[in-house]
């Protein structure tokens, strides 16, 4: 499988690369109000309404550090998420025998390359908290 390796907060993480669309510099977004605040806001790319969320909120890591100043465009179901990242790391290849399992509901597991570890999420059971998220809101 193909994987894009992207750095948030100078830690890597892995995308399978079948279900992203694109990196964007610099994304102009409005804010939705009273929405979870994992949701920053809606954005016009590419002629399509995206989604932009806090992946940091959804994993539960340390807030953004720095500038939005590039965002990894996802496949949704239904619409495009765009999520704030630092930098792009790499697009590795890996067998499914390089991961070794998490405990953990946003993440398939985890494998290393050059001894630097990376997280590979799982964007279905991210995409999946967001419906909830918002399914929690209509109630």
């Amino acid at each position: 499988m193909k994987v894009l390796v992207i750095v948030i907060n100078g830690r890597l993480y892995g995308f399978e690369l079948k279900k992203t669309r694109r990196i964007v510099p610099d994304i102009s977004y409005t804010p939705i109000p009273f929405v979870p605040d994992i949701f920053k806001g809606l954005a016009m790319v590419m002629g399509e309404i995206t989604i932009i969320v806090s992946l940091n909120k959804i994993l539960g890591i340390e807030d953004f550090e720095g500038n939005e100043e590039l965002f990894l465009i996802v496949k949704g179901r239904e619409n495009d998420w765009g999520f704030p990242i630092h930098n792009i790391y790499d697009i590795v290849t890996i067998e499914e025998s390089d991961l070794e399992e998490l405990e953990d509901p946003f993440v398939i597991g985890d494998f290393k390359i050059e001894d630097k570890v990376i997280l590979l999420l799982d964007t279905d059971r991210i995409e999946e908290h967001l419906y909830e998220s918002v399914s929690n809101i209509q109630k």
